[in-house]
């Protein structure tokens, strides 16, 4: 009876030194939480620094600068710099002009034979303040063709969804000659192909009806879409014996990814580089790749080969480079056999019936006019068949037909397979 007792007296003094503790806790927890304020950096970055990226590439159809000033982290709007005369020159004093293609960007069209692997080229920059800026003169290095571009499936973790994937790692390989670059980058254009909800079987313009319930038309149903993927991809084999490279590391595709779906393509451009520029992009990788983690290098000046020509102590960003290309292509067609998805948001008015004439097809759309205020003609009209035998016909005006409101352009790209 006294064990009891004890136990009895000791449970009931657990309540009271719990609940002290608690308030001490939450008491702590609301100081620190009122002791936290906002952190701005005082470093807001240099401003209005000349921002320049360029490049002659022999072997691509345009050739592109964009010239920029540079903002402060608080206020990271691009400033785009307008009106400013552009050109190439070599080192035998050709001149090759760029045209304002758009706000801060500047483009040329230079036939492939006028660009020679044994002359130099330099970029010049006049601003509309009156400065000068130009870069040194870079060689022509010549690029190996692609060896083999292919993809593996494996599981990634990806950073931005912040979890392990399964998908496509890319990759290419490397087997050029030993007396050539030991320097390279890649990139990745991707293409992809998407369908409309429905193909056309007939157009209706309020009088007219053009209609072919046996071969619907296909000239808005397949639609191409296209981008460069995110990444940059350098390697180096300088230290190696030979110049070849194996299993260098290019994109990575998740497997739900709805570009992989019907038929897919990863072009890969292939740059030889000289150093100095190699040292360039490579760091400019590794930036972008450890951006945004935890643990990261802190971004560094990288040295541009730019200056001013009247102002050489003048600090300017980016870097103008020289090279050739190199292209392959792989295809990928649904490599985890996922099912369509039908992108479109699409809106028709239809009805289900057993015979399909004009006098059914002209008093369905004066009916889908009246009840459902329907879009004045043209129209499209497409056909949903049943297993049970009527066929559904439906008018549409948006992208139940029309890839190109989904995404893309409908002319096939030249090197679709």
């Amino acid at each position: 009876m006294k064990v009891m007792r004890k136990i009895f007296k000791k449970n009931r003094t657990l309540p009271r030194n719990f609940n002290r503790f608690v308030l001490i806790v939450i008491s702590i927890m609301f100081l620190v939480i009122s002791c936290i304020t906002p952190y701005e950096p005082e470093f807001k970055g240099e401003t209005n620094l000349l921002v320049v990226d360029g490049s002659l590439i022999k072997g691509s159809q345009t050739q592109e600068v964009r010239i920029s000033r540079s903002t402060s982290v608080s206020d990271p709007i691009l400033q785009l710099v307008e009106d400013c005369s552009v050109r190439i020159t070599d080192d035998s004093g050709n001149e090759i002009m760029f045209t304002e293609e758009s706000p801060g960007k500047y483009v040329a069209s230079i036939d492939d034979a006028l660009l020679d692997y044994s002359s130099q080229y330099k970029l010049l920059i006049s601003t509309p303040s009156g400065d000068n800026y130009e870069s040194n003169f870079q060689t022509l290095p010549e690029t190996a063709p692609v060896d083999s571009i292919y993809s593996i499936k494996e599981t990634h973790y990806v950073r931005d969804a912040d979890d392990y994937l399964y998908g496509l790692q890319f990759y290419v390989d490397l087997d050029a000659p030993d007396d050539a670059s030991r320097y390279y980058r890649w990139e990745v254009v991707e293409t992809w192909e998407l369908h409309a909800s429905h193909k056309i079987y007939g157009v209706y313009d309020g009088t007219t009806i053009l209609f072919d319930e046996q071969n619907p038309s296909d000239s808005l149903y397949n639609c191409w879409d296209s981008k460069t993927a995110l990444g940059i991809y350098t390697y180096s084999s300088a230290n190696l014996s030979h110049n070849r490279l194996s299993k260098v590391p290019l994109h990575f595709k998740a497997f739900d990814s709805p570009d992989l779906i019907i038929k897919y393509s990863a072009t890969v451009r292939q740059f030889a580089l000289n150093e100095e520029a190699y040292y360039y992009w490579h760091q400019k990788e590794t930036e972008l790749k450890e951006s945004g983690q935890i643990y990261t290098t802190q971004p560094t000046q990288l040295r541009s080969n730019i200056h001013n020509t009247m102002n050489p102590n003048e600090k300017v960003l980016g870097y103008f480079w020289v090279s050739s290309v190199a292209e392959k292509h792989l295809f990928e067609k649904n490599p985890f056999d996922n099912i369509a998805i039908d992108l479109s948001s699409c809106t028709s008015y239809g009805m289900c019936v057993d015979f399909i004439d004009e006098n059914f097809i002209n008093s369905l759309y004066h009916l889908a006019q009246f009840t459902r205020n329907f879009p004045l003609p043209p129209v499209y009209i497409y056909l949903v068949r049943t297993d049970t035998g009527p066929v559904c016909v439906y008018f549409t005006k948006d992208d139940c037909i029309d890839c190109r409101l989904i995404a893309g352009t409908n002319h096939k790209p030249a090197f679709w397979e």
